[in-house]
């Protein structure tokens, strides 16, 4: 099992992938800096993971914020910089290629309301409050729905 660390005053593992339906609080790193993001991971199984990054400039980058947040992923050297594994799933690198069956749908919260990104992760800048988003879905689903929103937005 993959642990994952956030810092709030304390340190502590929490589980990468909770059981099915199971929340926890917002683990926040940097929890008193000016300005927050979050990050939402949403696996095959329903079970999801929710992480806070803080951070003192008007923005944070998305990869910046999923690493601070202690999310693992892979960018693939394809065309597209296709962001697959995250948080290990799938577990054989060989399914992230396309044609896979299943691939990772990003969103972004905009006004409040989760918005499906096409851009590479290197483009997404997240501002105070934004949630980045990342859903498991089936390939050929266009329109995805986007997983759960965190606890504290």
């Amino acid at each position: 099992m993959l642990l994952l660390a956030a810092c709030d005053g304390m340190c502590g593992p929490l589980p990468a992938t909770p059981a099915a339906g199971v929340q926890h609080g917002v683990a926040c790193v940097d929890v008193k800096a000016p300005h927050h993001a979050y990050v939402v991971v949403q696996h095959a199984s329903d079970a999801w993971i929710q992480r806070c990054v803080g951070f003192a400039p008007g923005f944070i980058d998305a990869p910046t914020a999923m690493e601070r947040a202690g999310i693992i992923f892979t960018t693939q050297p394809d065309e597209a910089h296709t962001i697959c594994p995250i948080d290990g799933e799938p577990v054989e690198a060989k399914k992230c290629a396309p044609g896979g069956g299943q691939q990772w749908a990003m969103f972004i919260t905009v006004g409040g309301r989760w918005s499906q990104s096409r851009q590479s992760l290197t483009q997404v800048r997240l501002t105070d409050g934004q949630v980045l988003g990342w859903r498991y879905v089936v390939a050929a689903d266009v329109a995805p729905s986007p997983p759960p929103r965190p606890d504290a937005v």
